[in-house]
């Protein structure tokens, strides 16, 4: 009797085991299961880091194209601006030079009157004064004009002077751009490699966690199954004590 009584205490003491064994495998495919959705979480976290610092830089890249685009029509502009300004300048010398050379000539004439109307006389005298003061109307008006001329060239070469400094500041920006434009797209290759190779991981990853939880669900419910039939046979077996020792 005594020996009964010790296998049917050491059946209890399986059956709690196989118990507690069964409560530590319920849900074991579940605990994977979330595991792996951490995981996967956490990886699609990063991947859409990635995505973003692709769009950032590819949006980036757009802007720095539009900029250098900018640029050159700008400096395009300015060039042709320069031209015509510096065209303009060489007619405005051209045009003081014979305008000079006019107030010397007429200068010389007046000079040579003066000298005739020292030694004149009368009605002459009076001719050549008027002839004097006709010539100094038109000095004054030549004078003028010179006056004109280098008030135009002055501005002209100001505004020439303007333009080459935005044109040298707009060349200036323009090669800033086209340097943040290489290093942006060389940035840009790197993540997309990177977006590729962490695309082609988290696929395997993916499948291999697949996987695995199958793996899991399948062990569990061998386990469970398996532990619920020990236990039911345990139980049969403590039943059967039981009748014989009744």
């Amino acid at each position: 009797m005594s020996e009964v009584s010790v296998s049917k205490e050491a059946l209890t003491k399986v059956k709690t085991a196989l118990n507690e064994y069964h409560i530590d495998i319920s849900g074991f495919s579940t605990r994977v299961e979330q595991q792996t959705s951490d995981i996967s979480k956490s990886a699609d976290i990063e991947m859409q880091k990635i995505v973003r610092q692709v769009e950032d830089t590819t949006n980036k890249i757009n802007q720095l194209k539009v900029n250098i685009n900018q640029h050159t029509e700008a400096i395009n502009q300015m060039t042709n601006e320069t031209k015509s300004t510096e065209r303009k300048f060489e007619a405005a010398q051209n045009q003081l030079a014979k305008k000079q050379d006019e107030a010397a000539r007429l200068r010389k004439q007046i000079a040579e009157l003066e000298k005739l109307s020292a030694g004149a006389e009368g009605e002459a005298r009076k001719n050549i004064q008027v002839q004097i003061s006709q010539l100094r109307s038109q000095l004054s008006q030549v004078e003028s004009d010179v006056r004109h001329s280098q008030n135009e060239m002055s501005e002209l070469k100001e505004r020439i002077a303007q333009l080459q400094q935005k044109s040298s500041k707009a060349r200036d920006e323009k090669s800033k751009c086209e340097d943040e434009l290489r290093t942006a797209e060389r940035l840009l290759d790197r993540l997309r490699n990177k977006h590729e190779r962490m695309t082609t991981a988290l696929a395997k990853l993916n499948d291999n966690m697949n996987t695995m939880l199958s793996a899991s669900k399948s062990f569990e419910t061998r386990a469970v199954s398996k532990t619920e039939q020990s236990v039911g046979n345990i139980d049969k077996c403590i039943a059967a004590i039981d009748a014989y020792l009744g």
